[in-house]
């Protein structure tokens, strides 16, 4: 039985996309381990299915140290006779020095990879590592008939449809595309198990795959093509009712689809089959600002859905118009009137910095957000994004354009690096302070945050009183904002000290 090694390797350890005027240099990778790579474990249950032995590391949140070290002990014990790496912009340095390394140290193993970095920049890719071979695309079908060419006495490569390689003479192949995979429902279930730990509490899924609409600053069409694919709601409960049963520690799950919104009524179809089986879990999702009924959300509050995260990204329209949301304004208050009765905590994402952003299109935003939240208040810590580049979007091909970058950057060590075409990094920084200014509770206790939230007052009195732990936490910022520093982490440690002794 042939072994196959999956990887997922270390993020950058620092992202510029959370980046900030007091943190300039970006902001450390966190350890967050609770939203794991289905792709791997698709990937993993498949592969499983056709015969083979398969291990998989999730080792996204981890150093590059540790990440290696992980990698050598396992291909001692485990001995694969294939490796594959997924391939994202953000562990793509740590994915091409896992490459080298395997190359030199285990040349007898071969060597696939896959992920949306590797779909979009394949070329230049195999142009510097020509012993790979590229997946492309959704990678399931793919990689099970690539593995059993590869294990033939002469395989022939351009028999596999999906993938992109070197030849003898280092020439780039690509075959005929694969086809997208139409019935969800005979894909078998990912290999959850393979990456919760008896800590975790939150298990992820996916209903659908794929979204028809293509923003500026989002690369999915390159796999997706605009489609949009639906597993069958039995299909989906099956799932949750095998993740219940097998990992008995998990009280939420994570619904991670692109566009799970798309279709309210088999949203509700799914809400009322979670309340037919009574599965008491907590349900989290991200979805576009329309279509939202009146009719799903209730029933989504019914089925325990606890937090709602809606992509709006900017409160001008103007600016919605040129990123291609497909979306207005109105759209995030007709939205948010639907969740304000509702217990579900509700998210607005937002990016900094798309193109066409001014000072005034800030404000503009800061003042939309204001008005959303006095309709349902939406806590930001400094949870604003700053327009990161990444390969395959729009925004990627104007800064190619403009001659500032190239496909042959992403070989270097840096961040992943912010959309400056427009506006230095400096000016992209400033333009966060002053958003955070209008609609974060921790700008509250600054004199312009005070300033730009006063008729926020009502408001955020209301929210502090439902929710006592954010008011502590706002007591603490501002303790630390006035206090010496000295004194500051002296009451901190009294307060610790103190909470163990009560404790004991």
């Amino acid at each position: 039985m042939n072994k196959i090694l999956l990887l997922s390797t270390s993020f950058e350890d620092i992202s510029l996309v959370t980046a900030s005027h007091g943190k300039k240099k970006g902001v450390k990778t966190g350890d967050d381990t609770s939203h794991y790579p289905l792709g791997i474990a698709y990937l993993h249950s498949y592969l499983e299915k056709d015969g083979y032995q398969v291990k998989s590391l999730f080792l996204n949140n981890h150093e590059f140290s540790y990440c290696l070290k992980k990698i050598k002990i396992t291909l001692d014990v485990f001995k694969p006779d294939f490796v594959g790496l997924q391939i994202l912009t953000p562990n793509r340095i740590s994915s091409f020095d896992t490459v080298e390394y395997l190359h030199k140290n285990h040349p007898n193993i071969k060597i696939i990879i896959g992920g949306i970095h590797t779909t979009v920049l394949y070329e230049s890719i195999l142009k510097k590592y020509p012993y790979v071979i590229a997946v492309l695309g959704e990678g399931e079908i793919t990689l099970s008939k690539l593995l059993n060419e590869l294990d033939k006495n002469q395989p022939d490569l351009n028999m596999i449809a999906g993938i992109a390689f070197a030849n003898e003479s280092n020439e780039i192949i690509k075959t005929t595309g694969r086809a997208l995979i139409e019935n969800l429902d005979e894909l078998p279930f990912p290999k959850h198990e393979e990456f919760i730990t008896p800590k975790s509490h939150a298990a992820c899924i996916i209903t659908s795959r794929g979204c028809p609409f293509n923003c500026s600053f989002c690369c999915l069409d390159k796999i997706s093509q605009r489609r949009v694919r639906k597993r069958s709601v039995k299909n989906i409960i099956d799932e949750i009712l095998y993740i219940q049963k097998k990992l008995p520690n998990i009280k939420s799950v994570w619904i991670h689809d692109d566009t799970f919104f798309i279709d309210n009524r088999r949203v509700i179809e799914f809400c009322n089959e979670i309340i037919k089986n009574n599965i008491k879990l907590n349900f989290t999702c991200s979805g576009r600002l329309r279509p939202i009924s009146e009719e799903m959300v209730k029933k989504m509050e019914e089925a325990n859905f606890h937090k709602v995260l809606l992509g709006l990204e900017s409160g001008n329209r103007e600016i919605l118009k040129k990123c291609k949301k497909g979306i207005a304004p109105e759209d995030a208050v007709n939205a948010f009137r639907i969740f304000a009765d509702k217990k579900m905590a509700v998210l607005a994402f937002l990016i900094v910095g798309l193109p066409g952003e001014t000072m005034e299109t800030i404000k503009e935003t800061g003042r939309l957000i204001q008005k959303l939240q006095k309709i349902k208040y939406v806590y930001y810590p400094e949870d604003v994004a700053v327009l990161t580049i990444y390969p395959g979007t729009e925004v990627y091909e104007i800064t190619k354009a403009s001659g500032k970058i190239n496909d042959d950057f992403w070989f270097n060590d840096v961040p992943t690096p912010l959309f400056t075409l427009e506006h230095s990094q400096e000016r992209l920084f400033r333009f966060k302070e002053v958003l955070l200014s209008y609609i974060s509770l921790n700008r509250l206790i600054t004199p312009i945050g005070l300033i730009r939230q006063l008729s926020m007052i009502p408001t955020i009195t209301k929210y502090l009183k439902k929710n006592p732990s954010t008011l502590k936490i706002l007591f603490i910022k501002l303790a630390k904002r006035v206090m010496p520093n000295k004194i500051y982490s002296m009451l901190k440690n009294y307060y610790k000290s103190n909470c163990k002794h009560e404790k004991k």
